[in-house]
């Protein structure tokens, strides 16, 4: 059976709305208005009503609503080339538990793009999820003969598309290690507060220590620690 994104938006039309003129306020405003820009081949307006659309189905635990937006969001990123991403955005899907027709397809359809660009280096960027249609960042560069990372993480929050997040971080510092493992050094830390790093092809996998002292590079509940999926190359 042949599925495409027109086959998921099964919600009807209305009057014109776009990501870019008029914010939508539930998730079938929000597929509305991403379907359109997505039929006109404005992929990023797309990808930011779909995000909203995420964000406000998350809010109301709507899991089709969640399940269609992130397909949504899968298929607008690969038509807008960004195939890191829209592998990144299934990994949400599939921690979800969604199995629906469509995920199946999409896992299929994403699967398929030729990602070692990605996985063969270890500088790039990557992602892990935060919730709300929001992500926590990781650069790692290439600086001499090492690598230097720079956290972005981020604590959501009640509503952070309308209010940013309810916390932030920026740790910072080099990377010491050989193979696929790294520990975080000269980050400013206390020297109990380890940050270990184990890279496995796009995914990193982050182990931090939680004691008093130890996430004062940030606020409050604020952590470096899960799982990261790579979006970028390095550049």
């Amino acid at each position: 059976m042949r599925i495409h994104l027109l086959a998921l938006l099964l919600l009807p039309f209305g009057a014109p709305c776009t990501a870019a003129q008029q914010p939508c306020d539930s998730p079938a405003a929000c597929n509305q208005a991403g379907t359109a820009a997505y039929q006109a081949g404005r992929y990023a307006e797309a990808i930011e009503a779909f995000e909203r659309q995420l964000n406000r189905a998350e809010q109301t635990e709507d899991r089709p609503a969640q399940e269609l937006a992130l397909n949504n969001l899968m298929l607008a990123n690969l038509k807008a080339g960004h195939a890191g991403m829209a592998r990144a955005w299934l990994q949400v899907a599939l921690r979800n538990d969604f199995d629906g027709l469509a995920t199946h397809h999409n896992l299929a359809k994403v699967g398929e793009r030729d990602l070692s660009v990605l996985s063969g280096v270890v500088e790039g960027e990557y992602r892990r999820y935060a919730g709300q249609a929001a992500w926590s960042t990781l650069q790692i560069r290439r600086e001499g003969t090492d690598y230097r990372a720079s956290f972005a993480p981020i604590r959501a929050g009640r509503d952070v598309q309308e209010w940013g997040p309810a916390a932030i971080g920026e740790p910072d510092g080099r990377l010491s290690g050989t193979g696929d493992y790294f520990e975080l050094q000269d980050a400013g830390l206390a020297s109990e507060c380890r940050v270990q790093l184990l890279r496995d092809g796009l995914r990193l996998r982050v182990l931090e220590v939680f004691a008093d002292a130890c996430q004062e590079y940030g606020g409050a509940g604020i952590s470096v620690a899960g799982d990261y999926f790579k979006v970028e190359a390095g550049r």
